[in-house]
């Protein structure tokens, strides 16, 4: 029985090295390896921000870099006021500061568009509404 307490050792120590081997073995079979891309930005913050414009005609939208830009979007056909925006993602972290709204308005006068920036304020809040989004999503991924 002393003898086997050797080998049932060896056994296990050789039998748990077989996925490590198994690279070296030239029959073994070839898994596809999956392809791992890390996010560049918070998941839910990309998620909050595309459920806040998604009123909106989009543009472009790169999740890799966290950047979302929007087409004019006006509210009717008639309107003579359209809306611009930019979203930018700049944390894989779920901050406050995680997520950045630039804008345009642009208003038809005179037979012309005249485009201005949009009003700090205005680009505050829509940022909170992006992170409270983003709140939501997160308190949902527990549940």
């Amino acid at each position: 029985m002393k003898k086997f307490v050797p080998l049932v050792i060896i056994g296990a120590f050789l039998l748990d090295g077989c996925s490590y081997m198994q690279q070296w073995n030239p029959w073994a079979e070839e898994k596809p390896q999956e392809e791992v891309r890390e996010s560049n930005v918070n998941l839910f913050l990309w998620q909050a921000s595309l459920d806040k414009l998604g009123f909106m005609p989009i543009q472009s939208k790169n999740q890799e870099t966290g950047v979302i830009i929007t087409d004019w979007y006006k509210e009717s056909p008639n309107a003579l006021e359209q809306f611009k925006l930019e979203v930018r993602v700049l944390s894989k972290e779920l901050r406050s500061d995680g997520v950045k709204v630039s804008g345009q308005s642009r208003r038809f006068v005179n037979g012309k568009w005249q485009t201005e920036d949009m009003s700090l304020q205005m680009e505050q809040v829509i940022e909170l509404s992006i992170l409270k989004r983003a709140r939501v999503l997160y308190q949902k991924s527990f549940n």
